[in-house]
């Protein structure tokens, strides 16, 4: 069974069962308790870079079809 470092070393179905006997302050308590970011891999930062640099050039292309439409 594969642990998850994320839940203290319970298994998802096993973090949600303890997560819904909780009572709703207990809840609220534990929803308030920030996880550290996780680092990215360098294949992850490629990925969003790359969808960061597309979606700019959209934008662009985007904000060109108005202008030349409106003119």
């Amino acid at each position: 069974m594969a642990r998850n470092h994320n839940t203290g070393g319970l298994d998802s179905a096993e973090a949600y069962l303890v997560l819904s006997s909780l009572e709703q302050d207990q809840l609220a308590q534990a929803r308030q308790q920030s996880l550290p970011r996780r680092p990215l891999k360098r294949v992850e930062v490629f990925l969003l870079s790359s969808l960061r640099l597309y979606l700019l050039f959209m934008l662009a292309v985007v904000v060109y079809q108005v202008w030349t439409g409106a003119h």
